[in-house]
């Protein structure tokens, strides 16, 4: 190993940042330096440990084994060296400016995130947040940091994850206002005969109504399928398809009132929605005060009932 320079704090940050966005590009916003400075000082890396450090693959800049091999004390380092990393220093949402990244289905996106933009905006006005689609990468996203929090329903989780409880999710089945066949309550007939519009979303709580339908021997005519719902109402309002949605939802859309919300001619199914955060973070003090805000914001709310057809009632 060639001993050519001093590290500093800011050369761990760079090898961790640029190990988990496995590009340098990726590590500018986490590091501040601008991405010809990060070139530089990688170079002086490469050349301080006498390893590539990095590879590039077809996924992107790849950690060498002797750069894996150091992680752990790079870790253990910048915990000690750096106030923003230490677990031991209260987050002040009122002076952050951490932009935090929230894994959310496209349904938690339109039911949760314009409440947690609301608490942020009030508890941390220079805080930022992006949302990110829940999906096969998830897990890894967690386990390497890019994401803070996922929420939704169980995902496949292996060791080194903590979960926690937040509600409980039915469904109901929503229709423009003015459909020519339905009225103010929806018959097993009605359900059968008319064509619906489906979701297709493989990492939420929703992938499991198709295997719940079939189980109690419930068919739907699948006219359309969709990987989002946040052009729903449109397509609703122009057809005269069902959908079967998450409650909190169907009430959500209702209050535009060109949706009417339906009780299921059936018992519902149901799911619990979970918050989810890796090993690595649960003594983060910014990931602590998040989770719990999520907690606080949306835990043990009361189930939506679907008896009423009309204007649309409080959640």
């Amino acid at each position: 190993m060639a001993a050519t320079s001093k590290l500093d704090l800011y050369d761990l940050l760079l090898l961790k940042e640029i190990r988990a966005a496995r590009s340098v590009t990726g590590a500018v916003s986490q590091v501040g330096l601008s991405q010809p400075a990060i070139s530089i000082r990688l170079g002086h890396l490469r050349q301080h440990f006498g390893d590539p450090l990095f590879v590039r693959t077809s996924g992107g800049l790849m950690a060498t084994p002797f750069l894996d091999s150091l992680m752990g004390d790079i870790e253990h380092a910048i915990k000690l060296l750096n106030p923003e990393e230490s677990s031991r220093r209260a987050f002040d949402p009122a002076t952050s400016t951490r932009r935090f990244r929230l894994g959310l289905s496209h349904i938690a996106q339109m039911v949760m995130l314009p409440e947690v933009l609301g608490q942020l905006k009030s508890l941390g006005p220079s805080l930022q947040l992006d949302s990110i689609d829940l999906d096969g990468a998830t897990a890894s996203l967690l386990e390497s940091g890019q994401l803070d929090l996922a929420v939704g329903y169980t995902f496949e989780l292996h060791n080194g994850f903590f979960q926690q409880r937040l509600f409980a999710e039915n469904y109901s089945c929503i229709v423009r206002r003015d459909h020519p066949r339905i009225g103010d309550a929806l018959t097993k007939k009605q359900f059968h005969d008319e064509e619906h519009l489906a979701l297709i979303a493989p990492a939420t709580g929703h992938s499991l109504l198709d295997k719940v339908l079939e189980e109690r021997g419930v068919q739907r005519r699948i006219a359309a399928r969709v990987s989002s719902y946040l052009g729903l109402e449109q397509i609703l309002v122009s057809t005269d398809l069902l959908a079967v949605v998450p409650s909190r939802l169907a009430r959500m859309l209702a209050y535009g009132e060109r949706i009417k919300i339906l009780g299921l001619p059936f018992p519902s199914p149901t799911y619990e929605v979970r918050q989810y955060w890796h090993e690595r973070y649960h003594y983060d003090s910014g990931n602590s005060w998040l989770r719990k805000l999520i907690f606080e914001s949306f835990t043990n709310l009361p189930p939506v009932f679907t008896k009423l057809v009309g204007a649309a009632q409080p959640l």
